[in-house]
């Protein structure tokens, strides 16, 4: 609503955006990520770091690793089978320099969208972002290699996959399954859409329907697992699973 703010506003987001300092000081990169630390001479060092830490506490949670573990299971081929947020294991093999050549690449202008509302003068907008977007040159690579390739239906048999998830000593030993499936491998027509949505509902929706009620009533574990139809991701997938 004011037009001084609003300028004001626009610089710091966008010199925090296209000049951010964590691609010039590595000592943001050693904060953010990953460093090593030394709490007490006698004692070994340690990994520590702000996303570092964030990334162990998520792979502590057994109903995120299964998540994942689902994701990745069912896209293989495309960047949905990797950790956006980066697995503990590997964090610490992430140097400085691969997270600068990252984000200079894919983290460029020509990969962005730029969005203004309000009434004020478009040509000071114009100029505001030119002042920014002058720094930079083309990037024929940026868009081409940040697209996200179509995770083709491969699998001619049910892949089974196992994996262990920690737990304390006084927890039970008990399992969790899930089973996903990947729902399409091309673009949906609206009326497919609705209709797997429909579906989706039918099965998952509602504690009375029919998937939801028979796996809780079959007494092979104590709670629902899986949410059903996932439409978040560019290809949908159904998964649906039971805890205990």
């Amino acid at each position: 609503q004011n037009e001084k703010d609003f300028y004001n506003l626009i610089n710091v987001y966008a010199d925090a955006v296209f000049h951010p300092r964590a691609t010039s000081d590595p000592m943001v990169h050693a904060q953010e990520g990953w460093h090593l630390e030394l709490e007490k001479i006698e004692e070994p060092l340690t990994y520590k770091g702000v996303v570092y830490n964030e990334m162990k506490g998520v792979y502590s949670s057994p109903d995120s690793l299964l998540q994942r573990d689902a994701q990745q299971s069912i896209f293989p081929d495309n960047t949905y089978g990797v950790d956006s947020g980066g697995s503990p294991v590997e964090i610490p093999n992430l140097s400085f320099e691969q997270f600068a050549e990252f984000h200079q690449k894919f983290y460029h202008p020509g990969n962005s969208r730029i969005f203004f509302a309000g009434d004020d003068d478009v040509a000071n907008r114009l100029e505001i972002m030119d002042e920014y977007l002058k720094d930079f040159g083309p990037s024929p690579e940026s868009k081409p290699a940040s697209t996200i390739q179509w995770q083709k239906k491969t699998f001619d048999a049910p892949k089974k996959i196992r994996n262990p998830y920690p737990a304390g000593n006084d927890q039970p030993e008990t399992h969790m399954i899930m089973m996903n499936w990947l729902v399409n491998d091309r673009p949906l027509t609206p009326v497919e859409e609705i209709t797997v949505t429909i579906l989706d509902h039918l099965l998952m929706g509602t504690s009375s329907s029919i998937l939801y009620k028979t796996l809780m009533e079959s007494g092979l574990g104590e709670s629902i697992t899986g949410g059903g139809l996932m439409s978040e991701l560019m290809q949908g997938t159904f998964s649906a699973g039971l805890k205990g």
